[in-house]
C-alpha cells in the first residue's frame, strides 16, 4: 500500500513538473515489422516524445504520447526520477533483460498516466500496459508492454536489487520500422 500511495504522489508531482511550461516535441512514425505486432496494435502508430525543461536540481519530464492511427492515444512518463528507475533502466539490466536484450543496451522504461488517454488502449489489452520499455536502434523500435511495475528490494548488505519478473506479466511484445 506504502508503495502506492508513493507512487501516486511521484505521479501527481511529475504531472505537476509537466505543466509548468512548454515542452519541444519529436515524432518517430511507427509501422508494424511483423504480423504479431500488426495484429496486436496494428500497422501504424506515432511515438510522441515531448520533453520539458527540468527545474533546478530535477531531471526532465518527458513524455511520451503513442497514437494509433485511429486517434486514440496512450501517455506514458519517462522513469527517471528515481534511483530504482535508474537501476531498472541500466545497460544490461532488468527492464533489457524483460525486453530480451542481451548486451549493453540501455532502454527506457515508462510509466502508463492513463487519466490522460483518449479511447480505449490499444497495447495489452483493454486494461492497457501499466509501464513500457522502449528501445531503438538502427534495426527499428522494440516496444514491450508491462502489467505491473518493476519491483525492488534491498539486501540485507543494503544494496538494491530488482525481484525477478515473471514473463507473464509482459502483456505485449512489439517491433517497428521507422516510416
Amino acid at each position: 500500500m506504502r508503495s502506492f500511495i508513493l507512487a501516486a504522489a511521484a505521479a501527481l508531482a511529475l504531472s505537476a513538473c509537466a505543466a509548468a511550461g512548454g515542452g519541444v516535441t519529436t515524432r518517430t512514425s511507427l509501422l508494424a515489422a511483423d504480423a504479431s505486432t500488426s495484429l496486436a496494435a496494428g500497422e501504424r502508430m506515432t511515438a510522441d516524445f515531448t520533453t520539458y525543461p527540468a527545474r533546478e536540481g530535477a531531471d526532465p519530464v518527458v513524455v511520451l504520447t503513442l497514437r494509433h492511427a485511429d486517434g486514440r492515444t496512450m501517455l506514458f512518463q519517462q522513469a527517471n526520477h528515481t534511483a530504482n528507475d535508474l537501476i531498472a533502466q541500466r545497460p544490461g539490466g532488468a527492464l533489457a533483460q524483460i525486453m530480451g536484450l542481451f548486451g549493453e543496451e540501455a532502454p527506457a522504461l515508462y510509466r502508463a498516466t492513463p487519466a490522460e488517454n483518449s479511447g480505449a488502449p490499444f497495447i495489452c489489452g483493454a486494461e492497457g500496459a501499466a509501464a513500457l520499455g522502449y528501445y531503438e536502434d538502427a534495426s527499428g523500435v522494440r516496444i514491450v508492454g508491462l502489467k505491473q511495475e518493476i519491483q525492488f528490494e534491498t539486501r540485507p548488505d543494503g544494496q538494491t536489487e530488482t525481484v525477478p519478473y515473471s514473463p507473464d506479466q509482459v502483456c505485449a511484445r512489439l517491433s517497428f520500422r521507422r516510416g
